[in-house]
């Protein structure tokens, strides 16, 4: 069983020391031949399809020249933090409209489900000119 590894020097051993059992076990596995690599970067057992793991260099810890080039997530990428930022979907409205339970007659609801896909708008639109 293994346990979660926190941020000392002592988890960073252990973490190498994972690595590289990973590693030798995976390059064992590679050379013996009867494994390819998916476009993920996936090995996978030729005869049974299994996944046996990811391509131990994705798995390898980074270095201390790696983490001292690694940037900020919006630094690296402006354009993508900025579309986070704005958001997804519709954009927002002045004046939304807002949901409402309200009882009909099974009659009436029939009558505006037959005009088409969207019989809610022309319901909405019947009652506004009702009211105006």
């Amino acid at each position: 069983m293994t346990r979660d590894l926190g941020d000392s020097a002592e988890d960073d051993a252990e973490m190498l020391r994972r690595w590289e059992a990973y590693n030798k076990e995976m390059q064992t596995l590679i050379a013996a031949g009867g494994v390819h690599q998916d476009e993920d970067g996936w090995w996978v057992v030729d005869a049974t399809g299994e996944l046996i793991g990811p391509d131990p260099e994705d798995e390898r810890p980074r270095t201390e020249t790696e983490l001292a080039l690694a940037r900020p997530f919006a630094e690296a990428l402006p354009e993508l933090v900025e579309s986070i930022k704005r958001g997804r979907g519709r954009p927002k409205v002045d004046s939304p409209k807002q949901a409402v339970t309200l009882r009909l007659s099974p009659e009436t609801i029939e009558r505006f489900r037959k005009t088409g896909k969207d019989w809610r708008t022309r319901m909405s639109e019947a009652l506004d000119k009702a009211v105006s």
